[in-house]
């Protein structure tokens, strides 16, 4: 109904699921970070949970786009089954034939397929969504499928997914085997004050609207005290508000209009506590609301998974320029990325950070990351962009970042520099960031390690425990703190720990 008159090329808080719309918040990040490690490590269930509209679903949706393409893939959706019919609806997602109806049959038919699939070295997930639903027989045959193995791996990788219940069903005594099989577990919360006003903002701006209208800081503080930090309620609220501001005729949505929304959705202005959340849904479900709030992440390069990372917490969604002043923006920045080729993009993008090096030849570290981290870390990388009127994405180097002024080249254009929350704004987290690996590191890998243990303890992290020193600096600097000093620890190591090369903070001045 208000798309035409606020000048959005369609609704910014729509509940289905879009590519486009994708926010990663810190949480987030983390949770898929769990994800890939826990899918990585193939050993074991993989465990997130979260209260309801945090964003599990799409995040399940999301880790699934993300894997390779030699992966087969059973979803499960609605878990209250019996042992039989889950084992049924695995095998109907897999494509498998079972000789006969009974739950041996069905077993014996996964395990023939299992075997199979890794002879031709490919990979099988298992996913099951609200899976706090499940029985305790039920979730006693799943730990059996996880049982399906080789000397010296599991044949299936199972993630479970649910509520915070799920926590508590697995607590039990009688499901203590399964409990100890987890490998990978995260716990998602609701948005903090800065994700939720970033977040709005977000969704506003690939919506079309940034500019042509906006929250104030104190409708923006109402959002985060009525929806307790919820996106699928943040969303609910927010389209009702603006709902508002259409009727009423103005392009800056007040804090009176967020109340207002606020109670013709739940009719309380007292905000949601999670407890609630429950309540919530089932009102939701009554007008047919209660679907994903977030979408999946746009095109983004098959590169590996990142080590996740916190984001910044950005300014409040700026009112229109009519009634307050808006964020700076640059008009080239926006046309380059709504035209630039997307292969194109990605090599000059490298050509040019390599160049700040002196060289090619560089090693490739990807990262899913944020402004801040990539402040701290003070190199050079490639960003993978998106754009609203654009299907796929496109890249840049960031060449320098200081204060509120990225330093940026876009395909063959010169350094430019422009305002960094609009780089922020349409940027997809992924980071590609090439660093000279072999100039920095020893070749030896015995080498390698005293190299680590030296550049740790240099940093402040000794313990008679390498790989707890390893996994206290990882946990320190945003990565999944498993212990192990992979690429993306040593690339940290080496940034935070080394003069050596260029620096974001010194782009200004070399050029």
């Amino acid at each position: 109904m208000y798309e035409s008159w606020y000048g959005f090329t369609e609704k910014p808080f729509n509940l289905t699921p879009d590519p486009k719309y994708l926010y990663l918040s810190q949480r987030h990040a983390e949770a898929f970070a769990h994800l890939e490690f826990g899918h990585r490590e193939r050993g074991g269930f993989i465990l997130i949970t979260g209260e309801v509209g945090t964003g599990k679903t799409t995040l399940a949706r999301y880790f699934l786009s993300r894997l390779s393409p030699d992966t087969h893939t059973a979803v499960v959706l609605y878990p209250a089954l019996t042992a039989s019919e889950l084992l049924g609806s695995i095998l109907d997602d897999l494509h498998i034939e079972s000789e006969g109806e009974s739950l041996k049959s069905r077993v014996d038919a996964l395990h023939r397929f299992l075997l199979e699939a890794r002879a031709a070295g490919r990979n099988v997930v298992l996913l099951i969504d609200e899976s706090q639903d499940l029985s305790a027989e039920v979730l006693e045959q799943v730990r059996l499928i996880s049982n399906l193995e080789t000397d010296t791996e599991k044949l299936i990788q199972i993630v479970l997914m649910g509520q915070s219940e799920l926590r508590d069903v697995l607590a039990r005594h009688e499901l203590r085997q399964l409990a100890q099989r987890v490998t990978a577990r995260y716990h998602l919360a609701p948005l903090d004050r800065a994700e939720t006003d970033e977040y709005v903002r977000h969704r506003i701006t690939v919506a079309g609207g940034e500019g042509k209208v906006g929250f104030t800081g104190d409708a923006l503080r109402e959002v985060q005290r009525l929806s307790g930090g919820v996106p699928r309620l943040i969303n609910l609220i927010c389209d009702r508000a603006l709902l508002a501001g259409y009727v009423k005729n103005v392009r800056s949505i007040s804090a009176d209009m967020v109340k207002e929304a606020a109670t013709e959705v739940t009719g309380s202005r007292r905000g949601w506590s999670l407890d609630w959340h429950h309540g919530l849904i089932a009102t939701a479900l009554t007008v047919g609301l209660a679907v994903v709030a977030f979408g999946l992440a746009p095109g983004l390069a098959r590169a590996p998974g990142g080590d996740s990372t916190a984001p910044d917490g950005i300014e409040a969604v700026p009112a229109p320029a009519a009634e307050a002043p808006g964020p700076r923006r640059s008009e080239r920045l926006e046309a380059l990325l709504r035209t630039v080729p997307r292969d194109e993009s990605f090599r000059a993008a490298v050509r040019r950070v390599e160049s700040t090096w002196g060289g090619s030849g560089l090693e490739i570290t990807t990262l899913r990351t944020h402004l801040s981290q990539l402040r701290r870390l003070g190199l050079p990388a490639v960003l993978e962009m998106f754009h609203p009127s654009r299907r796929d994405t496109c890249f840049l180097a960031l060449l320098g970042l200081e204060g509120e002024t990225a330093t940026v080249t876009i395909g063959a254009d010169g350094p430019a520099e422009v305002p960094a929350s609009q780089v922020d704004a349409l940027w997809t987290r992924e980071a590609v960031i090439p660093w000279p690996r072999a100039r920095a590191l020893p070749a030896d890998p015995a080498a390698q390690v005293a190299w680590t243990q030296d550049t740790l303890r240099g940093l402040g992290y000794e313990a008679e425990d390498p790989g707890a020193a390893v996994a206290r600096f990882q946990q320190d600097a945003g990565l999944v703190p498993d212990g192990v000093a992979g690429p993306r620890t040593r690339l940290a190591l080496f940034a935070l720990s080394s003069a050596e090369g260029p620096r974001l903070t010194h782009a200004r001045s070399a050029q």
